[in-house]
């Protein structure tokens, strides 16, 4: 089986102060496509390896499904299976940003570990030394 064909839009709709997000990705074309799944994640990353995913529904043969109104930022995937129940990768990360979301949380950077320290003798037999 191929891999799903990436989320391709995000659909959004409105009226008044009501709004309803919808996904859309292109059609698998494979004889033995069974449907698609659709997940999301509240943070990222946002894969099924992740383990922040949450398999949000299964679908048959639709390309389109109508999220709603989420109230926070949200991530979302779709995968496609096969009759066997095989599933490809993941598509594109689509993110929903609903007015008036914080921004996303600034990831901090990478820790590095200080530099060695030179161990120091005074008299008396008293070490200083670095503890890691």
């Amino acid at each position: 089986m191929n891999s799903v064909r990436a989320i391709v839009g995000v659909l959004v709709l409105w009226s008044g102060t009501a709004w309803d997000a919808t996904l859309t990705w292109n059609a698998n074309t494979e004889p033995d496509l069974a449907g698609y799944r659709i997940y999301q994640c509240s943070q990222q990353p946002c894969t099924r390896a992740s383990a922040n995913e949450s398999l949000l529904t299964t679908l048959g043969k639709v390309t389109s499904f109508n999220i709603g109104t989420p109230s926070a930022r949200q991530y979302y995937f779709t995968t496609s299976f096969d009759l066997a129940g095989n599933e490809s990768s993941e598509g594109n990360l689509a993110t929903i940003t609903p007015t008036g979301a914080p921004p996303p949380p600034v990831q901090p950077p990478p820790m590095t570990p200080p530099p060695p320290m030179t161990v120091l003798s005074a008299p008396g037999g008293l070490h200083i030394s670095a503890v890691q």
